[in-house]
């Protein structure tokens, strides 16, 4: 699927989901029921499959940070002596968490396959995506609303806004997988039978070791049960979560001291933040240093946070004026809970003292998956509300088809970038670690490593994951060392024919400091497509990825492909180790299968001094 990474035909996506929107109104004027039948499944798959088909192309057997804590409980596994040293791997902490749902899939995976893959570990995690889209239409379903006003939900659920957890392997397996269990457990108990309450529990001990936040999903089914007035199995639901709640504290845990401060002091500010993050759907993918100006966009999502405030106190208001609610009454009120509870829980942790509106390094984006849950679920929530009041409902449903699809288009059209450069730069990761013992993905500074940097657990940890076959670095064995790169693959005389500039300019960083920020651009030179950026010194030859520039909105639609003739690098001075370096083009040689070929530019950098020398 490289076909897609190269050109991941958005104008074509587009341009089929509009002409499936225009054939669904036409059949209401015409009165076609057929053409509305297919036209409208037509618009609810078209999301989905092109969704999947992009985290396929995009996504790699490559691990990032955090993954390799996981890769180790493996090894960690199998040496562990007895039962007991085996379960404290498998719930060992991490933080605040307990990732034993997530080990338990790894070693399911090794136990058939005899390794680990972190390709289809991802998937697997997001196809828990399909089931949360299936709970939430059954609640639909059930409410006799038609499936017509269901078409706008996958396009908020299937985007790029959160696509850090759409493509990296820990994040893909514990949230979205966390918010599918949270409401598989709400679904069971609130059906009211004993299946769904054996569901419950189950789906409930999920949740509780797929992530920290998972805790919630007990005090969500007390609370539904309560309501129910199903004291019996309330008493065994509280004695069971009372069980589950101090093995989780107390079997093999320490309690990690927090210095983030208190809530308190800035009530205020921290109730805009729950708002923002709340909302946090509408968070673009931009950088957002510290301005004494709002944003946009964080405007907006503290608007819709609160927003959503007012349609879950109205929900509540009617769940207790409503003699006879239905399950999916209840089911969504948990849905609702555990996303804006894991938003509390997120605040808490990390409180603030200003207006999130300022910006800074405020959100990670696999945060934003909660958002979107949280979104499309008050979605539902709207229209069941309104459902008795024609006007209302068709306002109602084209306001969420024109903003949903709408920000389908902007997450793709502003991410797909994003997702490209963390391919790219996983792909050359290999290279990195072999030369340099270091990882272009990781850290702020050159030579950073996992593991807090610590000198031998990460080159330990490589070999041994090498060793047990759970780990293939060997990507670029067609690569020269990099001493040799330069010399085997090009010489001086051979002049890349393009443009290349390389600027040099300040930009805050995540805690916002002021901090030299390179940037190497090149135009296409007409004959071959650059791979990457090589700097080569004395010391050392460095490689960078050359990114292809997306076309701005007007090329985009004029050329209608998304990507133009110029690519570029970008990256923070610290990241790069000092020098004087030759900048060079590698592309593939046309001529010789699996070869490089180098260009020189003409161009040195000295970065010392951030000087460019012509």
């Amino acid at each position: 699927m490289r076909i897609l990474v190269d050109n991941p035909y958005l104008f074509q996506y587009f341009s089929l989901v509009i002409i499936l929107l225009i054939l669904f109104g036409i059949s209401f004027y015409r009165g076609q029921v057929t053409l509305r039948k297919w036209s409208g499944i037509g618009l609810i798959i078209t999301p989905v499959v092109y969704f999947y088909l992009i985290l396929e192309a995009y996504t790699l057997n490559i691990p990032y940070t955090d993954d390799f804590n996981l890769l180790e409980t493996i090894h960690n596994f199998h040496v562990a002596n007895g039962f007991v040293g085996k379960i404290e791997v498998l719930f060992e902490q991490v933080n605040q968490h307990r990732f034993a749902f997530e080990r338990i899939v790894m070693l399911i995976m090794y136990f058939f396959t005899g390794t680990v893959n972190v390709k289809t570990q991802i998937l697997l995690g997001n196809l828990a995506l399909l089931g949360i889209f299936y709970l939430l239409f059954l609640s639909f379903k059930k409410e006799q609303v038609s499936w017509y006003y269901f078409i706008p939900v996958p396009y908020v659920l299937f985007n790029l806004v959160y696509f850090e957890n759409a493509v990296w392997g820990i994040a893909a397996i514990q949230n979205t997988p966390l918010i599918f269990f949270a409401l598989l457990s709400a679904y069971g108990i609130a059906r009211n039978d004993q299946k769904g309450w054996y569901l419950g529990i189950a789906a409930a001990l999920l949740t509780t070791f797929t992530s920290g936040s998972g805790i919630l999903t007990w005090i969500i089914g007390a609370l539904i049960l309560g309501l129910q007035r199903r004291f019996r199995l309330l008493f065994i639901w509280l004695a069971v979560a009372v069980a589950i709640v101090l093995f989780y504290f107390l079997f093999d845990y320490q309690v990690i001291p927090s210095h983030t401060g208190s809530v308190w002091p800035h009530p205020i500010f921290n109730l805009i933040f729950v708002f923002a993050f709340w909302g946090n759907a509408l968070y673009m993918d931009v950088i957002h240093p510290v301005i004494n100006t709002f944003y946009a966009d964080m405007v907006w999502c503290v608007l819709l946070g609160a927003g959503m405030l007012l349609v879950f106190c109205i929900w509540v208001l009617r769940l207790l004026l409503n003699k006879k609610p239905l399950w999916s009454d209840w089911f969504l009120w948990g849905a609702m809970m555990f996303a804006m509870g894991t938003g509390a829980m997120f605040v808490i942790s990390r409180p603030i003292n200003t207006y999130v509106m300022y910006g800074g390094n405020i959100f990670s984006r696999r945060y934003m998956i909660f958002g979107v849950a949280l979104l499309v679920t008050v979605y539902i929530c709207v229209l069941i509300l309104v459902k008795n009041f024609k006007n209302l409902r068709h306002i109602a449903v084209l306001l969420g088809l024109v903003c949903f699809v709408s920000l389908n288009f902007v997450s793709y059209y502003m991410s797909v970038a994003s997702i490209r450069r963390f391919h790219e730069d996983l792909v050359i990761d290999s290279f990195y670690w072999k030369n340099h013992k270091t990882f272009l993905t990781t850290g702020d500074n050159f030579g950073d490593i996992p593991f807090w940097n610590h000198p031998t657990r990460m080159s330990n940890l490589i070999d041994t994951l090498n060793a047990n076959n759970l780990l293939n670095f060997d990507q670029y064995k067609d690569f020269p060392s990099h001493q040799q790169l330069i010399a085997e693959t090009g010489q001086k005389t051979d002049r890349y024919r393009g443009k290349v500039e390389v600027k040099v300019s300040y930009l805050n960083d995540g805690n916002n400091i002021p901090v030299k920020f390179l940037r190497i651009q090149a135009n296409d030179n007409g004959s071959g497509n650059p791979v990457y950026f090589a700097l080569a010194s004395e010391n050392r030859t460095l490689l960078l990825p050359a990114l292809p520039v997306p076309n701005s909105p007007a090329q985009f639609l004029k050329k209608q492909t998304y990507y133009g003739s110029e690519y570029q690098y970008s990256l923070y001075r610290t990241k790069l180790p000092a020098g004087l370096f030759e900048v060079w083009m590698v592309e593939k040689d046309a001529a010789a299968l699996g070869k490089w070929k180098s260009y020189f530019t003409g161009k040195s950098i000295s970065l010392c001094e951030t000087k460019i020398h012509k």
